[in-house]
């Protein structure tokens, strides 16, 4: 687990901070054989996966990992992840389409977030005397279906999966770049099984990960320079 925390730290450094020079020069000298590995990943039907859908999939596991990780022990139960899965598919949905909607309403979202956040500030305040989280259980991987007797935690779960697909869309956005979620959600879908399972092999290298996301925070360290240099 220690390990995965300094991975995660490790993302957002690259993807949210400025570096030095020498920082740059050494991205810079891997950077050409970044494309190769990238290149070198098939998919099922045995063809390349781009250097975008490997960036996906590399968010899925920035978001999604430390959200069904961290979430428990705040809460106080375990996410579902096939129901958080369900939220990211939907809110695609919604967000290539207008008239769909999503299975939990406004109003049921704000009633769930106001009693999880109420069940947080008293976990909080028990501090070592707080409930344990059950571990989770196992995973189904089919459609989800939420009906009014749903329980919460699944509720909840799903609009976690809406809420992490809204920073992959804001992602799209940063990098004016459609990016698949369908690889996003693999991401989110290996990144979980591999804590869960030491022995699970994902399906993309981490030496490509690294690679590639190598190449997305060069991309983000130009965006960052132009709009700086737009506001002179």
């Amino acid at each position: 687990m220690k390990n995965f925390i300094a991975v995660c730290i490790c993302m957002l450094m690259l993807l949210g901070c400025e570096t030095d020079e020498a920082s740059k020069n050494s991205r810079d000298a891997v950077q050409d054989g970044a494309r190769g590995q990238a290149a070198s990943v098939k998919n099922a039907a045995g063809a390349a996966l781009t250097e975008a859908q490997i960036f996906a999939y590399i968010l899925g596991g920035e978001f999604g990992l430390p959200t069904y990780i961290n979430t428990p022990s705040r809460i106080g139960e375990m996410l579902d992840l096939d129901a958080m899965l369900q939220g990211i598919v939907d809110n695609e949905s919604v967000l290539k389409d207008s008239t769909r909607e999503l299975q939990v309403s406004p109003e049921i979202q704000k009633e769930l977030e106001a009693y999880y956040a109420k069940v947080a500030e008293e976990r909080k305040k028990a501090g070592e005397n707080a409930k344990p989280v059950v571990l989770a259980g196992p995973i189904k991987g089919g459609n989800v279906v939420l009906t009014e007797k749903t329980p919460a935690i699944i509720r909840y779960s799903y609009m976690q999966g809406v809420q992490i697909d809204l920073l992959f869309d804001g992602m799209r956005l940063n990098f004016s770049e459609n990016f698949d979620y369908h690889f996003f959600v693999k991401g989110v879908r290996e990144s979980i099984f591999s804590v869960m399972d030491s022995s699970f092999q994902k399906s993309v290298p981490d030496s490509t990960l690294q690679a590639v996301n190598i190449l997305y925070m060069n991309r983000m360290n130009k965006i960052r320079e132009e709009r700086r240099n737009a506001l002179q």
